[in-house]
């Protein structure tokens, strides 16, 4: 550990900066406060004032607060005023403006509640007034809409006007300036137009929208640009468009929201989050998650605690050309998030609110009663002990139901024999006495040639069996629940000038649709900016979240895996602990309040910054940033657990704390030479430090439940053990970047980051990433001026190499390990080398490529962007050492992995008239992810299951044919001709009807490990989302669609044993030939080859929200003295489309299926749900 670096880089600082802190946090106080108190408005019109000799600034500031009236200036103009002295009681406003304005160089026009300040025509001296000339028009939209607040300018003139609110404008001109003047319209979010006067004093306009992706200001790191200008890949997330998709965290509501961004939920239990991957895989061993930057502060723990609402924008920086900026840390892509901001002006307040109702979006398909009777019959004849002596005796088999034979099958529990027992007619029912006498059928021809067959007794008659009178027990219903989540947000934001500042305050309350499941998060967030002059400013944005989270038991997959003929209470209501009378199988419903697993998470995200304005042009910021967060967990198994089973219980206590911080220098120069050449230069310099400690107690034979995992060490009777771990590294970087534009058409972009960290050596103890791009504005051309329908059209390519700091602190210096040795003849307990030095080891690299096109079409009616990629990685593996090393393995940088992928972003206006406008975007992202090299031999790594080719997370085993039939045992049949004639091998319980087929890859006739193949990947082939959205007037319909094409996943191992419960197959039987499962075995549990039948194709398409809202109109909002006003109702993963029936594709994470002996059971992490949810939102 480099203390010298902490005591220079903390330690000497730590005084300034907590200074600095204080101030800050003291700041944000007043500001708040300032700001609660300017939202006290009174909305009379008449003004009192008493001043003298005071600025114009502060009479308006005084207007302002009385009146609610907002003042439009330029600076340059308020400079030419004098001050004045003023003295008036409850006068109207325009009799005030008349008096304050008396004598001073400007005049002024009135618009809605805005005054707009405009300078006075100049006078010519020693000429007679001109008569001026009245221009009249209106000014609509392409739709005919009428646009207020639009400016009108007379160029080269003083001469400006406004239009009103049904767009109609009235601009006073000296008549000498109409002839061939030149009236110039502007308007924010539209082309500013010149139109040149003839004859005619009527001028209308119809304004065209301007591109808003050109005009849209992204984050690219340390820095904003317009979108225009951007050269590299930058994706921007509509955050208002994904605000509708209810959700609990953000990674969970980026799902389909960004090409080449692929989000899948890590489980759906309350609080969960989501893997986030930019553009695949890129790391064998390292991390393979993207950067988070909040505010401009890079964030080392989850972005989930932030609450989505308080979040103004995600910009998604994808290629190197856009990362390398970020050095070691920027592989991966990095999602910058910008939280919401105070804004000068009146404020607002915001409230929204929601509830919803949550069910299951697919329930298990388990055997009911009957079925699972005869499912465990089947499993008996698969095992030629289908009799009443439950043995293998050849002629005793039976085949068709048979009470003598059920009586000993489910007589362990006489609730469950008595269910079974209720669908035969009996005469006569004595089973002490072995009497079974039932109505009976006689049995068909083909029947009897069935048993002939099987070798077992031919029958004449078999008894007459009714399934329908066997009950069910739904287990499922008492694991089940209708789940709920509230989420309710307060904000109050606006300022002045020079105070600004924005505060929430969230809640979400989330009850899982499994009980013992749910979540619990309150969320603060505050950001204040003081700007005292023009050239200083001083700013901090904080935010924190304390959540508690209980995972529980998941008591549905076990309740699911009971059997339906048992029941978890007996007949006067004492709970069941063995339900059916057999110990493997336990009762899961005390698990609610005997399972816990509880964790406690509280974070602080906070950062304050500094900016002064040195020169025109050149700025210098300096920020703080910590990221702090600790988390406590506690698990509790009682008793009467299904864990415990009736043993003592145990606990655990695991504590973890973190703490991040970042200081950032930056000086910034922008400017523009000779009008055609604009410059940007960026210089930073950056520390940063992590520590991280942890905490761990457990203990067995807990004296008393009820203090669960508090005082462990005085509750057990067991053995208590303690752990604990601690970490740290520091990083400290230099970057560089220079942005040149020529003539706003052709644009360079160069950056270079060095970081030098702790966790290397000495030899390697830095890295540089340098990054260059370019741009060319086509439609800035002057041969594009005649293509009309071309609104923007941008080339541009990038290419740059950025680091994964996957290195763990410590690694490079070799590591110790506390062992035993014999110190004479007692053992003796020291340390002893476990991992050798390293120090040739650096970071992983990746080198990207990136080739880009961003196009408008048609006046705004089509717009996105098309995007193709290369990206390599150098690896870090371990690499085995003979054993006479004394080590088992070496960390090395050996490997290769590329992606490449085209990604497409289509957003269109497809109807915009007459009120209505419906809106569609498209998402599509394909990535091809393959590992290229491991050790230069070419050769795979089967042990961790890395092949040269394949995605680094791959399939590898046999390839399923379907199921042997009693045809392939005949002549000319497979099992015939091929292993048992050819190969000798007709024993071999493997090759027989009704077991697992697999492909004989090799022709040798043995099944063994050279017939293995690969068989795919969990990683989608491609992934895309389609948004439509329509709207009239104040209502809105849209709906949201995601989805993935491709992709395995592997569907659980059923048990077939006839003992268990079991999703509802579809298996082979003598009189079912299907292609699907094999023969249930009563001695096979786990079947030859049942790896290789259980992967399927993930694909799916899945309806994420069909939201339909509605927005008070304006008419109506000022009756009852509100901004806004708005109801919605959302259905929230209403549908799933998928070939795969079993469970929800997206919860069944990857698991390999290697080594053949392993018998690890896949399953899904969770359960997915659909909602119902009635949302409000209000603004004052």
């Amino acid at each position: 550990m480099n203390f010298n670096f902490y005591y220079e880089c903390f330690y000497r600082l730590r005084k300034p900066v907590f200074k600095t802190l204080l101030i800050m946090k003291l700041t944000t106080v007043i500001l708040l406060v300032c700001s609660m108190h300017v939202s006290a408005i009174s909305y009379s019109q008449t003004v009192t004032l008493s001043e003298k000799n005071v600025s114009l600034q502060k009479i308006f500031q005084q207007i302002n607060k009385q009146v609610n009236y907002s003042f439009l200036y330029t600076d340059e103009l308020l400079q030419k005023t004098k001050k004045i002295s003023i003295e008036v009681k409850d006068v109207p406003l325009e009799t005030v403006l008349k008096e304050c304005f008396a004598g001073q160089p400007f005049t002024y026009q009135i618009f809605d509640k805005t005054i707009i300040l405009k300078p006075k025509a100049d006078l010519m001296d020693n000429a007679p007034p001109v008569p001026p000339v009245t221009i009249t028009g209106k000014i609509t939209d392409e739709t005919g809409q009428p646009l207020p607040g639009v400016s009108v300018k007379l160029k080269g003139t003083n001469a400006v006007a406004v239009s009103d609110g049904n767009g109609s404008y009235n601009l006073h001109v000296p008549d000498d300036n109409v002839q061939n003047g030149v009236l110039i319209f502007s308007f924010i979010g539209f082309r500013t137009q010149e139109v040149t006067l003839g004859t005619s004093l009527v001028v209308d306009v119809k304004l065209i929208p301007e591109s808003r992706s050109l005009s849209e200001v992204v984050v690219i790191g340390y820095g904003t640009q317009k979108r225009g200008d951007v050269s590299s890949a930058i994706a921007s997330v509509n955050v208002e468009k994904m605000d509708k998709v209810p959700a609990a965290n953000l990674s969970t509501a980026l799902q389909g929201q960004a090409p080449g961004l692929v989000v899948r939920p890590s489980s759906y239990r309350p609080g969960a989050g989501s893997a986030i991957r930019i553009r695949g895989n890129r790391s064998l061993n390292a991390t393979n998650d993207p950067l988070f930057v909040v505010d401009g502060v890079p964030v080392s723990y989850s972005i989930d605690d932030i609450n989505p609402l308080d979040i103004e924008s995600v910009d998604i920086l994808k290629d190197a050309s856009a990362t390398a900026i970020y050095g070691s840390r920027g592989a991966n892509g990095v999602i910058q998030i910008t939280t919401k901001k105070g804004k000068a002006g009146k404020v607002t307040v915001n409230y929204s609110g929601s509830t919803s109702f949550d069910n299951i979006l697919r329930k298990l398909n388990v055997f009911d009663g009957p079925d699972y009777a005869q499912f465990k019959r089947d499993a008996y004849v698969g095992g030629k002990s289908y009799n009443s002596g439950l043995s293998t005796t050849s002629s005793s088999q039976r085949y068709f139901p048979d009470p003598a034979s059920d009586y000993k099958l489910f007589g362990a529990d006489p609730n469950v024999l008595n269910k079974v027992m209720a669908g035969y007619s009996f005469t006569k029912y004595d089973p002490t006495n072995g009497i079974f006498d039932v109505a009976t059928r006689p049995t068909t021809d083909a029947e009897k040639a069935l048993l002939s067959s099987l070798g077992y007794p031919v029958l004449d008659n078999v008894a007459i069996y009714d399934a329908s009178k066997v009950p069910t027990f739904d287990w499922q219903s008492k694991a089940l629940r209708t789940g709920s989540t509230q989420n309710h947000n307060f904000s109050i934001a606006g300022g002045s000038e020079k105070f600004s500042n924005a505060f929430s305050l969230g809640y979400l309350k989330q009850n899982g649709i499994i009980p013992g499941q749910d979540y619990r998060r309150y969320s603060i967030s505050n950001s204040a900016t003081f700007r005292p002059v023009s050239y200083f400013s001083a700013g901090s944005n904080i935010t924190y979240a304390n959540a508690i989270q209980n995972t529980g038991s998941d008591i549905y997959s076990a309740a699911s895996g009971q059997l339906p003929l048992a029941e978890p209470y007996d007949s006067s209501g004492n709970f069941v602990l063995f339900p059916g009378n057999d110990s493997n199988i336990i009762n899961p419903l005390n698990d609610v309040t005997n399972i816990i697993n509880e964790n406690r998470v509280s974070h602080l995200l906070a950062n304050v910054y500094v900016q002064a304005n040195i020169y025109k042009g050149l700025t210098l910021k300096s920020t703080f940033g910590a990221d702090v967060s600790s988390a406590r967990n506690g698990t509790f198994n009682g008793s009467i657990s299904s864990s415990r089973a009736g043993g003592a219980a145990n606990a655990s206590f695991n504590t973890s704390s973190n703490l991040t911080w970042t200081l950032q220098n930056q000086l910034s120069y922008s400017t523009t030479i000779g009008k055609k050449h604009d410059l940007s230069v960026t210089a930073v310099q950056e520390l940063l430090k992590d520590r991280r400690d942890s905490t761990n107690a457990s203990a067995a034979g807990l004296n008393y439940e009820s203090q669960r995992w508090y005082s462990l060490q005085n509750n057990a009777t067991g053995v208590v053990t303690y752990k604990g771990g601690y970490s740290q590294y520091q990083l400290a970087s230099f970057l560089g970047r220079v942005i040149y534009a020529y003539n706003s058409r052709y644009i360079l972009t160069l950056a270079e980051r060095y970081d030098g960290s702790s966790v290397l050596s000495e030899q390697h103890k830095g890295k540089a990433f340098p990054s260059g791009s370019v741009a060319w504005r086509i439609d800035q051309e002057n041969f594009m001026r005649a293509v009309n329908f071309v609104d923007q059209l941008k080339l541009r390519g990038g290419i740059g190499s950025v680091g994964n700091s996957g290195i763990r602190p410590y690694l490079t210096n070799g590591t110790l390990n506390l062992s035993y040795y014999n110190f004479g003849v007692s053992p003796a307990q020291g340390y002893a080398p476990n991992g050798l030095p390293l120090p040739d080891l650096t970071w992983e690299k990746t080198v990207t490529k990136n080739i880009g096109l961003d196009y408008g079409l048609f006046k705004g009616r089509i717009s996105g962007s098309i995007d193709v990629y290369e990206s390599n990685s150098n690896e870090i593996q371990p690499q085995k050492l003979p054993d006479a090393s004394g080590y088992s393995n070496i960390t090395v940088n050996l490997g290769k992995v590329r992606n490449r992928g085209i990604e497409v972003a289509l957003s269109t206006v497809n109807i915009n008239q007459g009120g209505f406008k419906w809106t569609t975007d498209f998402v599509f992202s394909k990535n091809n992810e393959a590992i290229t090299s491991l050790d230069g031999s070419g050769n795979n790594n089967v042990s961790s299951q890395w092949f040269i080719g394949a995605p680094i997370r791959s399939y590898y085993d046999y390839k399923k044919q379907g199921i042997f039939q009693n045809s392939d045992a005949l002549p000319g049949g497979i099992l015939y001709d091929y292993f048992w004639k050819k190969a000798g091998n007709k024993a071999n319980t493997a090759l027989q009807p009704g077991r697992i087929r697999v492909q004989d890859l090799n022709g040798d006739t043995t099944i063994t490990e050279a017939d293995k193949t690969l068989l795919g990947s969990p990683n989608p082939q491609w992934t895309g989302s389609i948004n439509s959205t329509l709207s009239y007037k104040g209502f809105e319909l849209s709906a949201f669609v995601y989805i993935s094409h491709g992709g395995l996943v592997r569907d659980p191992r059923p048990s077939l044993v006839g003992r268990y419960q079991s999703i509802k197959l579809n298996y082979w039987t003598p009189t079912n030939p299907s292609n699907d499962y094999p023969q249930p075995n009563l001695t096979s549990d786990i079947p030859l080859y049942w790896q290789a039948n259980g992967f399927r194709d993930g694909s799916f398409i899945r309806v994420r929200s069909i939201l339909l809202s509605y927005q008070l109109p304006a008419s109506l909002l000022n009756k009852i003295k509100m901004r806004s006003l708005s109801f919605s109702v959302n259905a929230v993963n209403p549908f799933l489309f998928s070939k795969y029936k079993t469970y929800d594709p997206e919860t069944m994470p990857y698991s390999s299926s290697y080594p053949s002996s392993s018998t690890n059971n896949p399953g899904p992490t969770s359960y997915s749900y659909r909602s119902l949810v009635f949302g409000i939102k209000a603004g004052l």
